[in-house]
């Protein structure tokens, strides 16, 4: 990327983050039906400011404290800790990365799919994944892939991925509504416990 280019990327920043802050002055909240909020970490990924990202981050999960996020993000913060030295955090969100989409990593690396018979949202399945895959190679680098290759072999990431699928196949079968109640919950516990082992 030319530094054209990336003076581009910054203005574009400075102009979304304004509406950004306008609409929350303007009606007391965000609305953000267009999804700028995902768009401006994407453009802070494309001019490499790893220390941007993880800043914007921080604002992001203040200000949408509801979003769950993206598998784009998940990606985003992983590769951005990574970039800044901060590997444990880079771990846990390598491991949301997969909770995300248990595909994207797979497709990082140009490995032959297999499909999981797992309950499956909109953005947790192979198509989203191949959607998204070819931007977010060019975002990440290859010492990031080097690492994360090594990292994603790891009991420290198969134990946890390997229980949320686990988890996701019973879901997918379970007719009851108070067992599906409790398997979404064990699933939302398995995210909790995973992002707070920053803390």
């Amino acid at each position: 990327m030319t530094e054209k280019q990336i003076e581009k990327n910054r203005l574009l920043i400075k102009k979304y983050r304004a509406v950004l802050s306008s609409e929350k002055a303007k009606f007391g909240g965000f609305f953000d039906n267009n999804g700028i909020r995902y768009y401006v970490a994407d453009l802070y990924m494309r001019t490499t400011d790893y220390k941007g990202v993880i800043t914007y981050k921080k604002w992001f999960e203040k200000n949408f404290p509801d979003d769950i996020g993206s598998v784009v993000l998940s990606l985003s913060w992983s590769s951005a800790y990574y970039e800044l030295g901060k590997e444990n955090e880079a771990k846990i969100y390598a491991i949301d990365t997969a909770f995300q989409n248990v595909y994207l990593h797979q497709l990082l690396f140009n490995k032959e799919v297999s499909l999981f018979d797992m309950y499956e949202d909109q953005y947790n399945i192979l198509e989203y994944a191949q959607s998204v895959v070819t931007k977010l190679k060019k975002r990440i680098t290859t010492s990031y892939l080097s690492w994360l290759s090594s990292f994603i072999q790891s009991e420290e990431y198969t134990m946890p991925v390997n229980r949320f699928i686990a988890l996701n196949k019973l879901l997918k079968d379970e007719h009851n509504s108070e067992k599906r109640g409790e398997l979404l919950s064990h699933i939302r516990q398995l995210s909790v416990a995973n992002k707070e082992r920053k803390k």
